[in-house]
């Protein structure tokens, strides 16, 4: 491995967490999900972050919690879905690591959100109009800032490591 950390970007549905804890596992290094650790260290949900602070507040958070990994090695980490929306947030990452952006198409994105609750930013208007809008501004600063796309509309998880094993 030529580099310190992976981090997995991508939409919301697109497996970050689960493709990051199995491609962890399977390489013998740790895991983190940036989310995860803002829940730990402030004792509040997402959703209750983003009703009770705003998400410009959340959006901090997510630096912040770069920002203490800066002396981390041999990790995977899964990260929230707008951490990209930040500059800073893209240096701390590409100064920490690599980038693999998991790309993922509207349907099947549909498919693995539409029966979750917990997902603070889809909760106004329709499921696909407000997926399409997020697509619209993320996926251009996703794939400007990764230094791999991986493809993950329809497919097994097991395909996926597969294709990110080959690359790293």
């Amino acid at each position: 491995m030529d580099f310190k950390n992976i981090f997995i970007v991508g939409s919301m549905g697109s497996g970050k967490t689960s493709i990051g804890k199995m491609l962890a596992k399977n390489n013998n290094l740790s895991f983190l999900d940036t989310d995860h650790e803002i829940i730990r260290s402030c004792g509040y949900s997402i959703p209750d972050i983003f009703e009770e602070f705003g998400e410009e507040h959340f959006r901090g958070l997510e630096t912040e919690q770069l920002r203490k990994m800066n002396t981390i090695e041999n990790h995977v980490i899964s990260t929230g879905g707008g951490i990209i929306l930040r500059d800073d947030n893209e240096k701390l990452m590409k100064d920490l690591g690599i980038i693999i952006f998991l790309d993922i198409n509207i349907n099947s994105q549909i498919d693995r959100v539409k029966n979750r609750k917990n997902r603070p930013l889809l909760n106004n208007k329709s499921l696909k109009d407000n997926l399409l809008s997020l697509k619209k501004i993320r996926d251009p600063i996703y794939k400007k800032i990764s230094n791999y796309i991986i493809d993950v509309s329809g497919k097994e998880r097991d395909q996926v490591i597969n294709e990110i094993q080959k690359i790293i």
